[in-house]
């Protein structure tokens, strides 16, 4: 006897090819440049362009940071850059925020309705792996604000994997996004320095964020083995 789908597992068929086939679409177009935007001659190029449509401009920004957050190939740090650079500091941070917070949702959402055979498809299983000690429900919310306070560590499969913990919506979107302030704030505050001529504080921002994502990248692997070896079911937890 063949097995009849019913509606919603069509429905959920149907969403999940495609969705894969436009990631895959948006990925191959967007590839070269996502990685233009390392380029601050291309950065100057968006930046003309981005104020000569007016107000569509900033939502134009806004639907980039969106896809920066559920297509990890594009790279953050130019986004943010980019939008301290257009529209200052604060304006700046308040529309990268504003943009994880809805690519956040997102992803949430179709982790939840999907479940782990999804991420699975996303995300490695080594990679999953390693991110287990997140079932750890007694710390769960202070680890998970911890990896994405810390620069460095692997933000972008955290955004696919917490969905899969207990964690409440509310406080993954508050975590996710506020967690991120000091990182993003220092990347706007960059491109507003570089639009308003003050070279030195831009260096120097750029000097600070680049040493704090070096710090964070050689201790990463530290901090992920200190929860591995801590979570639930460890030998070392107490």
């Amino acid at each position: 006897m063949k097995k009849k789908w019913d509606r919603k597992t069509i429905a959920k068929l149907t969403f999940l090819i495609v969705f894969l086939v436009v990631s895959v679409l948006l990925t191959v177009w967007a590839f070269p440049w996502a990685m233009k935007l390392q380029e601050p001659e291309f950065r100057e190029q968006c930046k003309v362009y981005i104020q000569s449509v007016g107000v569509s401009g900033w939502f134009i920004m806004l639907g980039v940071q969106v896809l920066q957050v559920i297509f990890a190939i594009i790279p953050g740090e130019p986004v943010e850059v980019l939008s301290g650079l257009l529209f200052g500091t604060w304006s700046g941070l308040f529309l990268c925020l504003l943009g994880i917070l809805i690519g956040t949702a997102l992803i949430y959402c179709i982790v939840k309705w999907f479940g782990k055979p999804f991420v699975e498809m996303v995300v490695s299983k080594e990679k999953i792996e390693k991110l287990s000690f997140l079932n750890n429900n007694r710390r769960l919310e202070l680890i998970v604000f911890i990896l994405f306070f810390i620069p460095g560590t692997p933000k972008d499969l955290l955004t696919y994997i917490v969905p899969l913990t207990s964690i409440k919506p509310s406080v993954f979107f508050t975590i996710a996004t506020l967690a991120r302030i000091p990182s993003i704030v220092t990347s706007t505050f960059a491109g507003s320095s570089l639009y308003e001529g003050n070279l030195v504080a831009s260096i120097a921002m750029f000097a600070v964020a680049g040493a704090l994502g070096i710090c964070g990248i050689i201790f990463n692997k530290k901090i992920m083995n200190f929860f591995n070896r801590h979570k639930p079911g460890s030998s070392k937890e107490k």
